[in-house]
């Protein structure tokens, strides 16, 4: 496997958690309290949510790519780094909190991802 294509992979997952940091940006500055038409319109219009929007939509057009280059059963455990990088974000953007048991968690799917890459 060339390191074009799995630089790929991993722009795809970084990129679709960047959607989720992006999101999550958004959706704290939105009250949920509110009726549907203002919560509709306050959602639609944060640039957060549109943000993180057209960033999954770049993410699935990437994703589309990737599926007609590898297998599914490889393509699909690998992005589960998606994540690790969430969680890594999490922690930076929002001082998400890292716990023992999350921390072990990441390094399984660090070395699960490692064993498919290997297969």
């Amino acid at each position: 496997m060339s390191v074009a294509k799995i630089l790929l992979i991993l722009m795809q997952v970084t990129i679709n958690s960047a959607a989720q940091v992006a999101l999550k940006k958004g959706v704290a500055t939105v009250n949920f309290g509110q009726p549907l038409w203002p919560l509709a319109l306050s959602l639609l219009t944060n640039p957060y949510i549109f943000g993180g929007a057209f960033i999954f939509v770049v993410a699935f057009l990437l994703w589309l790519y990737l599926l007609s280059l590898f297998d599914l059963s490889f393509l699909y455990p690998a992005s589960s780094l998606g994540f690790v990088i969430t969680s890594v974000a999490g922690w930076l953007f929002f001082a998400e909190a890292i716990t023992w048991s999350r921390g072990v968690g990441i390094v399984l799917i660090l070395l699960g991802v490692m064993c498919i890459a290997k297969s």
